[in-house]
């Protein structure tokens, strides 16, 4: 293992650590669903890729709810076991997936449509960068597309650091989304 590999997995270890030690916060659920719903607005996005939050991640439900409400079309991923991801158009079904948490139920639909794409992080840095969880799954789905909408991590306060180890696979992000923040690394957005 390479010294970047390392440090990436003490780092995650460290975040899940964190995250496993939070108390649920429906107010930071709220504030993230602000943030997320102001980018659409300002953006103008009919559709976009989010992700169903499991057990510690920052919540997303109240955000699909309001884009689905806001006739935004959500496009939410399921892993496979090849490492990649399909997308379903959300509508609101659910069934257990290969990891044991709860992935949609529906028709596939294309990613390259997405206006915007939310994806789940354990941190970003000041530079628009994000450590996922360590599988590659996003970094795989962003890299099968000609042209990439805007990729927006969704993250904690106290996960935005000043600097994350990354190599050339890693994605860069267009922003990120705290609950009490907008921290923006291009200007592909309003």
């Amino acid at each position: 293992m390479n010294a970047v590999n390392q440090q990436k997995r003490d780092l995650r270890a460290k975040l899940k650590q964190n995250r496993a030690s939070r108390e649920y916060d429906p107010e930071l659920a709220g504030a993230l669903c602000v943030h997320m719903a102001e980018l659409c607005i300002s953006n103008g996005a009919t559709k976009v890729a989010c992700y169903l939050a499991y057990a510690d991640e920052p919540d997303t439900e109240l955000f699909i709810d309001w884009a689905i409400e806001n006739d935004i079309e959500v496009l939410l991923p399921v892993s496979k076991t090849d490492g990649n991801l399909d997308w379903i158009i959300f509508e609101g079904e659910t069934e257990e997936g290969i990891f044991g948490f709860a992935e949609p139920v529906g028709h596939t639909a294309d990613l390259a449509g997405a206006n915007l794409i939310f994806i789940p992080a354990l941190a970003a840095d000041k530079k628009g960068q994000r450590l996922g969880k360590g599988k590659g799954y996003y970094d795989r789905a962003l890299a099968n597309l000609e042209d990439v909408a805007p990729v927006i991590a969704v993250i904690f306060d106290d996960e935005l650091l000043e600097y994350l180890p990354t190599e050339d696979h890693d994605h860069p992000l267009d922003a990120v989304i705290t609950p009490s923040s907008t921290t923006f690394f291009s200007k592909r957005l309003n």
